[in-house]
């Protein structure tokens, strides 16, 4: 790109940042239509990661709008323009999700074209990024970054492709990243939702031991269990309790014929709302975990009766 061709993408956004209005906006770009074209949308990413590693989120915010609405208009995809690196795809991605309200059709292509930078660096990207982004940001600043990381997270635990490996360790990152913000008292239902995810992302986790990712499981479904009660939140505490049955099953810690009897009982727990009538797919989810429990400790009693 030449350098005058990259002043005058500047000279637009700068005009585009003092003239709000969607008007303004028209007047703006229509003086420059030969430079109404990719490399300006490009341009108007970069200028807005730079904003958003900056802590100006509004700026970022209204600058990724335009540059989503004029990539339509040229019959362009935010996806199409690629990160340089780890930190530049992070920022992006951040954009999308907070644009998009967390689109897996705009975010998904996003992490797919750049997927080989989601590798075991990028959740300590993540983890010091958010440290640097929340100490330059203001309290409402940092509260919606912690948003949208959350929703991120859940995006990337949920991404198809690349290696499960790493996608669990960022969200995982993401997840733990918000704790100082979304805490119990302030904010308890985003805090409660937090743990229920690092909750599913731990029992998943691949790195790390499994007995140790199993009981963070277990005390992560705890913890938002004192949120998401069956008198306020019916659903989610049944799931939690199917959640509980599934870490119990699986745990290496404790007593093994413990472990599942406490498993079939967080099973008979989440059925008492997941009935078959209301919600049919969960009652069979349930009602098939604890089948498989029950069976598992059938053949316990089998092999210790066989013994003796």
């Amino acid at each position: 790109m030449d350098e005058k061709r990259l002043q005058v993408y500047f000279e637009i956004i700068n005009q585009l940042l003092t003239n709000a209005s969607s008007e303004e906006e028209a007047t703006t770009l229509n003086a420059e239509p030969q430079y109404v074209d990719a490399g300006l949308v490009q341009t108007m990413i970069e200028v807005a990661k730079g904003f958003s590693q900056e802590g100006n989120e509004d700026i970022a915010e209204f600058l990724l709008s335009a540059a989503t609405q004029l990539a339509d208009v040229l019959e362009l995809s935010l996806t199409d323009f690629g990160a340089e690196n780890q930190n530049d795809l992070l920022v992006q991605a951040l954009l999308v999700t907070e644009e998009t309200e967390g689109s897996p059709e705009v975010v998904y292509p996003l992490l797919h074209k750049n997927i080989e930078l989601l590798d075991d660096k990028f959740a300590e990207v993540l983890r010091n990024w958010v440290i640097d982004a929340i100490s330059q940001s203001s309290t409402e600043q940092g509260e919606d970054i912690a948003a949208t990381i959350g929703i991120f997270s859940s995006l990337i635990q949920e991404f198809p492709l690349g290696k499960r490996v790493h996608n669990l360790e960022i969200a995982i990152a993401g997840y733990e990243s918000i704790h100082s913000l979304f805490t119990h008292d302030k904010y308890p239902e985003q805090w409660a939702a937090t743990q229920y995810n690092l909750g599913n992302a731990y029992g998943d986790r691949i790195n790390g031991e499994k007995a140790e990712n199993i009981e963070k499981a277990i005390h992560c479904y705890q913890s938002a269990l004192k949120v998401h009660t069956r008198e306020t939140y019916p659903y989610e505490w049944a799931m939690i309790h199917n959640n509980l049955g599934t870490a119990y099953s699986n745990r290496v810690k404790e007593n093994k014929m413990q472990n599942l009897n406490k498993a079939s009982h967080h099973y008979e727990t989440a059925l008492l709302v997941h009935t078959q009538q209301a919600y049919p797919d969960e009652w069979k989810m349930a009602q098939n975990n604890l089948a498989a429990v029950n069976q598992q400790k059938a053949q316990r009693i089998n092999i210790h009766q066989s013994r003796d």
